[in-house]
């Protein structure tokens, strides 16, 4: 019996060191499979995170501020030199584009002409839409090609008026807000006459200058709404600034206003001496019939 607990004893023992083996065996193989089972999952989770980042967004790059707009009011300046007999003719045919087009688009400023002197001209000032302005402006090379001549100058101006703009509005609004307040302390009671009198004159005062000031601002606006275009019509043709024939032309021309002038003067001079010579003829043929009859 006691060599049966003995031997029971040692079983027990050799279980006992034999269990902890087997652990071990099962910790062991159980800690060598996750690498294996990450190293079969590194390519699925790589091949996911390529796909994550090809579908997510590019970053958003903000766009640049904007530059602020100016308020320029434009002014522009052409010359067309035309044959003498063709300048009228376009210069009439543009001003009556102008009227025809009505005041919403353009307004004829001035027009004069001299088709008759030395250097016959004539210039036309319209003012008008900038869009109605630039389509027209855009067709006055070709008129001066199918009239026989050309454009000899193109004069672009631009003026910023938006400090002036900014200006005017400020002070009226200063102005305006500066009237209510007296309008408030106005209402209250109390007060002299004086002081009552004394403050209708300072709100008739600011009344002026905000009247002022809205003309000012409505004035810049309307210059920035519209466009000023001045046409200068020159002689052109033969008597063109790089023709051959201009120095002849200009020689004779000047021969003949020497000519005309030689001759206004000798009709200016023989108006003034021929009384006189007439008046000293009568004196000395009445001295010699004297003469004789003394005799």
């Amino acid at each position: 019996m006691r060599k049966a607990l003995m031997l029971a004893s040692a079983g027990l023992i050799v279980l006992a060191g034999c269990s902890p083996a087997g652990d071990k065996t099962e910790e062991y193989a159980a800690k060598a499979a996750p690498p294996a089972e990450a190293a079969a999952e590194a390519p699925a989770d790589a091949a996911a995170t390529n796909q994550r980042a090809a579908a997510s967004p590019a970053p958003v790059v903000a766009p640049a501020p904007l530059a602020p707009v100016a308020r320029i009011a434009y002014a522009y300046r052409y010359a067309l030199s035309l044959p003498r007999d063709r300048g009228a003719e376009m210069m009439s045919r543009h001003e009556l584009a102008c009227v025809s087009a009505g005041p919403g688009f353009c307004q004829v400023i001035s027009a004069r002409a001299d088709w008759t002197a030395r250097e016959p001209g004539g210039r036309l000032e319209l003012r008008g839409q900038p869009e109605w302005i630039n389509r027209f402006r855009s067709g006055l090379a070709l008129d001066a090609q199918n009239a026989g001549g050309r454009l000899d100058e193109a004069v672009t101006e631009g003026e910023d008026v938006t400090r002036g703009i900014d200006t005017a509005a400020t002070g009226a609004q200063t102005t305006a807000s500066l009237a209510e307040r007296i309008r408030q302390l106005q209402a209250r009671s109390g007060g002299t006459m004086a002081q009552r009198l004394e403050i209708e004159r300072q709100l008739a005062v600011l009344q002026q200058q905000y009247d002022a000031q809205q003309i000012e601002l409505r004035a810049l606006n309307h210059r920035v709404q519209s466009a000023r275009l001045t046409l200068d019509y020159r002689q052109g043709g033969i008597m063109a600034a790089d023709s051959p024939t201009r120095p002849v032309a200009r020689a004779l021309g000047d021969a003949f206003g020497l000519s005309m002038g030689m001759l206004a003067i000798l009709i200016t001079a023989g108006s003034v001496l021929l009384p006189i010579v007439v008046i000293g003829g009568a004196v000395w043929w009445g001295i010699r019939r004297r003469k004789p009859a003394s005799a």
